[in-house]
């Protein structure tokens, strides 16, 4: 299978479909042909590996890409992260009573 950029749609790298289980490595790429060097440094993270004709992320910058790649084939879903998801925020809890009266009022200074 070819990994395809989602943004310039160049071909980037081969990649064993079996391989593609997140976190994702760069090392998991190999290159187009035999012979050639790798698409991205084996010691890079996956989140700083770039196209090398665009030079942006391979996954693009949409949320919603995050859980996909672009290949030969199509979209490609990867497996379920291995990374939790962003937390929702924790909402204030509701005041108990009544809310005391300040003595002096609230000015702003101009």
């Amino acid at each position: 299978m070819i990994l395809r950029c989602r943004l310039c749609h160049a071909p980037i790298a081969a990649c064993d479909p079996a391989r593609l289980i997140p976190p994702l490595t760069s090392a998991v790429f190999e290159p187009l042909e035999p012979g050639f060097p790798p698409p991205f440094p084996p010691d890079v993270p996956w989140e700083a590996a770039r196209c090398p004709q665009c030079r942006h992320h391979p996954q693009g910058y949409a949320p919603d890409g995050a859980k996909s790649l672009e290949t030969d084939q199509g979209t490609w879903p990867l497996p379920g992260s291995d990374r939790p998801e962003a937390a929702a925020p924790v909402p204030k809890p509701d005041a108990t009573g009544p809310t005391p009266k300040r003595d002096t009022p609230q000015r702003r200074n101009r």
